[in-house]
């Protein structure tokens, strides 16, 4: 497994050479990809008005068929094909929400199942993807997460009329 994992780890490298060039709508705006606001905007653009969603494998090049089950994993190997997947992702443009202190082999199932979706592959900026519904008695992440309990707190507090509701009580 060893050695298919490496073969995987040098595929997922070379999938970085076949980068698509930027959509059209990039040149006809005009638009300065260094320019935070314009990327923001221009991203939103590409993405909901001209994008078709396709597989993560279309996007990337790398088939889901590829990654192993973990099953056949040791928790190193998951850990490594995490980063390795991760830093993949990020170069297409797509940051994967984990908490700071998850574990890198535990990533790795959220990663493989990501696989499955389809998205749409965008030019500049960056595509937050998100694992968890803020609902606390479902979070993916528990032990890891505060992001679920911050939220039902923050509802709460909303619905009791928040800053406004506070100052009527004195």
């Amino acid at each position: 497994m060893q050695r298919y994992i490496e073969q995987l780890i040098d595929d997922l490298h070379k999938a970085t050479w076949g980068m698509k060039p930027p959509h059209e709508i990039w040149e006809e705006s005009e638009a300065d990809p260094d320019d935070e606001l314009e990327l923001e905007d221009m991203s939103y653009v590409e993405k909901y008005l001209y994008g078709e969603e396709i597989p993560i494998s279309g996007i990337t090049g790398v088939n889901q068929e590829q990654l192993p089950p973990i099953e056949k994993l040791s928790q190193e190997q998951q850990a490594l094909l995490a980063v390795e997947l991760e830093k993949l992702l990020q170069y297409f443009h797509f940051y994967l929400d984990f908490p700071a202190d998850y574990p890198a082999h535990l990533r790795y199932a959220f990663i493989q199942k990501f696989w499955e979706e389809k998205h749409v592959a965008l030019s500049f900026g960056e595509n937050h993807i998100e694992f968890c519904d803020y609902d606390e008695a479902n979070c993916p992440f528990p032990e890891y997460c505060n992001t679920c309990k911050e939220v039902a707190e923050q509802m709460k507090f909303d619905e009791q009329g928040g800053i406004e509701g506070i100052e009527e009580k004195d």
